[in-house]
């Protein structure tokens, strides 16, 4: 795969957990981490993402949308997950129409954590909220949509639920957050669980196309063949050159996208925020080091989408930073606190 955007390439010694990593380990809630410094650094990352944005308590024995047992617990669960996230937001910005449904309707200017947060919060609770949290926090993007209209600089009309621009940043985040998993986590997913990664976000982002009855999965048979993929040809953005269901897809709907990404003043607005946000001055470093991992990490086309061709020779370097400050995360907070309460949840007995 090279060159796509899901670099890097699959390296077989790592599929066998020749560099040290389990491949196909379980979600199973991690160590907890060293205490004090645990508790410390929670506090700040609370602080840049928000509090827990679901109700642990809620619908005991409910699994969400993809379960326990599912990849995308484990990837989203991994500290790993927060420098996908901010690649994610790179490979959003570098396309203009997307930038500018955001530059145009979005407080990131003057309420930039905010803007942070309640992404996070979809990306946490469509994760690992019980079911109906999962749809609730879909319904609430979908009615923010229509009013997200407008004419990008370049004279295009736009508009956030565009079925095209809903891929899009379905699959920036997909292909983020699988990226970052394949680079720094020790718990590698086999070809077959990227795979299943890729479907199960495929149909998490197949919620927010407007033409999808949220209604439906409040029935426990449709819920659970909406998790089994028995409803995906019922799903419109499910498809050719629509919402992937595998790696190998993934790869090729990112690259009908090359001709379509590019930067402009809006972008780099956006840009400038990702480099300097206003976030603690304890989490500056580790925030800055997580940066240059996820901007390592872009693939020729983004970078150069993004003006960052100059960053090409210190790729690995940045990487490499990158990936010592996630095991000093991953040693002193051990896992996501979202994915062990989700696992709580889903393994408490169901009320009668």
């Amino acid at each position: 795969m090279g060159d796509t955007l899901t670099s890097p390439e699959r390296d077989p010694e790592r599929d066998r957990g020749g560099d040290g990593r389990s491949a196909g380990g379980r979600g199973e809630p991690g160590a907890p981490g060293l205490p004090v410094v645990r508790d410390a650094v929670r506090r700040v990352l609370t602080r840049l993402f928000g509090p827990p944005p679901f109700d642990p308590n809620r619908d005991p024995g409910d699994p969400g949308l993809t379960g326990p047992d599912s990849p995308s617990w484990r990837v989203i669960g991994e500290p790993a997950a927060i420098a996908g996230g901010i690649r994610g937001l790179l490979t959003q910005v570098s396309h203009p129409l997307a930038m500018a449904g955001v530059f145009d309707h979005s407080a990131f200017r003057e309420d930039p954590l905010g803007r942070l947060q309640r992404t996070s919060a979809y990306v946490t609770t469509s994760t690992f909220g019980s079911t109906a949290e999962a749809i609730a926090v879909a319904g609430r993007v979908r009615a923010v949509h229509p009013r997200v209209v407008g004419t990008a600089p370049d004279g295009r009309p736009y508009r956030a639920d565009d079925p095209r621009l809903l891929v899009w940043v379905s699959i920036a985040l997909t292909s983020s957050f699988l990226t970052a998993h394949r680079l720094w986590a020790p718990d590698v997913l086999t070809p077959a669980e990227e795979d299943r990664f890729v479907a199960e976000q495929s149909r998490i982002g197949a919620l927010l196309d407007p033409e999808v009855d949220l209604r439906m999965l409040r029935d426990a048979t449709t819920r659970d063949a909406f998790r089994a993929g028995e409803l995906d040809g019922e799903l419109r953005l499910i498809g050719p050159d629509m919402l992937p269901m595998s790696s190998r897809q993934l790869d090729d709907v990112l690259a009908s996208f090359h001709s379509e990404i590019g930067i402009n003043f809006q972008g780099r607005d956006a840009m400038s925020f990702l480099r300097w946000p206003p976030i603690p001055k304890v989490a500056r470093g580790g925030y800055q080091s997580l940066l240059l991992g996820a901007i390592g990490s872009l693939t020729p086309e983004l970078r150069h989408a993004l003006e960052l061709d100059r960053t090409t020779r210190l790729a690995p370097a940045m990487r490499a930073q990158a990936a010592m400050t996630l095991r000093v995360m991953r040693l002193t907070t051990g896992t996501s606190p979202s994915m062990r309460a989700a696992h709580a949840r889903a393994g408490a007995t169901p009320a009668i």
